[in-house]
């Protein structure tokens, strides 16, 4: 297995179908089940933690972030946490502490309160070395309400609104740990203000406001946009037409990628969300006045075809099979 989160093809055909958490309630990993006239909401994500201190801080609070907005996006504020930590067998007590104040920090810095951490060492793959496997559980509860419409209706004509830019967490943790030969094409002083940009992000307004306009949300990670377009068409069990040129992206973005040869698109994108709308007009207003960038970026279709156009140019999406950011790193 690669580091970082697993494909959902692989999820499915090997953990869901065996202990039969592969009924979603959301187009993520969230699973549900009633208790005393309420729902608990369990949501989960993994992420791999390398490099500087400032990367593995970054990407232990992006962690955090996403599945924090997974149980904003079902209607359960707060919970409690699960931390797990996978440890290669080079790391040493001293680099064990730093992680766990780090994790210490991050859940106090977003009023996580309760949470527990768990720890185990693995036989470490020489493609992995180095590298911490984090997983992080929450769990929360919601009042019993029926499903929005946009679950109760057929898919096709349905909005795709995208709230925040692509690739954010993955452009922050390049231009971390690739500062030497960006700085060679680019400013310092450009990239410390896209960093700084970069890390003020709001995944869990952005995911209350959809949840309450009454949208199914995806929250994006590993595997960038691609990734999660292509999970949000498994989810619906359909096709869609995305426009290439309406996915936002900030332009400190765009050049890192240039420099690095990378797609943008296929970049880790934490800070930013997918939710899919009856009413793509009014979501965008309510973005609008929350001062939150948001478009709408495409829309389902009948079907199994997911195609991206760009211009008079198409090609079709296809499933997530790794993080691009950890090839490139």
């Amino acid at each position: 297995m690669k580091a970082g989160k697993l494909p959902g093809v692989v999820e499915n055909r090997s953990v869901f179908m065996f202990t039969g958490t592969q009924r979603l309630e959301s187009a993520q990993n969230v699973c549900s089940a009633a208790v005393g006239g309420q729902i608990t909401v369990l949501a989960t994500d993994q992420t791999g933690i390398f490099g500087t201190e400032q990367t593995r801080a970054l990407r232990i609070g992006a962690l955090f972030d996403r599945v924090y907005a997974m149980l904003v996006a079902q209607g359960a504020d707060g919970g409690a946490f699960t931390v797990s930590l996978s440890l290669p067998p080079k790391v040493e007590e001293r680099e064990l502490k730093k992680l766990s104040a780090m994790i210490a920090q991050a859940a106090e810095s977003r009023g996580i309160t309760a949470y527990s951490v768990h720890v185990q060492g693995r036989y470490e793959p020489e493609e992995c070395a180095g590298i911490v496997q984090m997983t992080v559980t929450g769990a929360g509860v919601k009042g019993a309400k029926a499903l929005p419409s946009v679950l109760v209706n057929a898919p096709a004509g349905k909005s795709i609104v995208m709230a925040g830019h692509a690739a954010l967490e993955a452009t922050a943790v390049l231009i971390s740990e690739k500062q030497d030969v960006l700085s060679k094409r680019l400013a310092v002083s450009y990239l410390t203000q896209g960093f700084k940009k970069i890390c003020q992000t709001d995944m869990q307004r952005a995911a209350r406001i959809a949840a309450d306009a009454g949208a199914v949300v995806k929250i994006a990670g590993e595997g960038g946009v691609f990734g999660a377009l292509w999970e949000l068409g498994e989810f619906f069990d359909c096709g869609m037409d995305i426009a290439l040129r309406d996915i936002l992206m900030l332009q400190e973005t765009i050049e890192v990628c240039e420099v690095l040869d990378v797609n943008p698109y296929m970049l880790a994108s934490g800070g930013c969300i997918l939710a899919v709308t009856e009413d793509a007009t009014a979501l965008l207003a309510q973005y609008q006045e929350a001062g939150i960038a948001a478009a709408e970026i495409g829309t389902l279709k009948e079907g199994h075809d997911r195609v991206i156009h760009n211009e008079w140019e198409e090609r079709f999406l296809e499933p997530f099979r790794a993080e691009e950011m950890y090839r490139v790193l």
